[in-house]
């Protein structure tokens, strides 16, 4: 792979991991509510997500996957009501007097991907401007994932560290949950657009 290719691929992962999603909203909104400590478990399940994702995609799954009208309107749903959990409870931690009581897991952030089905066409679209038939898929792959893991932990990482930000520098409870509520409205306004418009 040539060094424009690579560049080419770079910023566009930087523009994708970057830009306001469910990953980078969720950190901000846990951030926001409960610290940038009690986002890490959640970060280390979103990274391992997304490189499974990613792995995934390179294997040429992403591609079959996408290619079924049936399956990728399976994903809108599931993701859709997915990106409605993590909502709520947000709205619910932000809401709730003990704050610290029920905390986003691990778990929880392993499937922000895999159910997403922008991460799904971003993995798909990256892929494809990265690959080459003359390099061994082995070293594509690993090109990729890396790079891709590289950004979406720097940038969920960014969100969540301004999320604390807003918690420390905001003292009133109205205003903080204000915030949260734009917080969980603009990533559920952002995937009904991307997913039905």
């Amino acid at each position: 792979m040539t060094i424009e290719t690579y560049t080419a691929f770079v910023l566009f992962a930087i523009v994708m991991t970057g830009t306001p999603g469910i990953g980078n909203l969720t950190m901000m909104g846990i951030g926001q509510t409960t610290g940038f400590r009690s986002a890490l478990p959640f970060l280390c399940g979103a990274t391992v997500g997304m490189i499974s994702l990613n792995v995934l995609v390179s294997l040429g799954l992403g591609g079959l996957f996408m290619a079924s009208p049936s399956a990728a309107w399976a994903l809108k749903i599931v993701g859709m009501g997915y990106i409605f959990y993590l909502a709520w409870k947000l709205l619910h931690m932000q809401l709730s007097e003990a704050r610290t009581g029920r905390r986003f897991t691990f778990l929880e952030g392993v499937f922000v991907h895999p159910l997403n089905p922008k991460s799904w066409a971003m993995s798909v679209v990256g892929f494809s401007q990265l690959a080459e038939p003359s390099v061994p898929l082995g070293r594509q792959m690993m090109v990729f994932v890396v790079t891709f893991m590289v950004f979406q932990v720097s940038f969920h990482s960014l969100w969540g560290w301004a999320g604390s930000v807003i918690l420390r520098t905001l003292k009133s409870k109205s205003i903080l949950t204000c915030v949260n509520i734009s917080l969980v409205s603009v990533m559920v306004g952002a995937t009904l657009y991307a997913l039905f418009v």
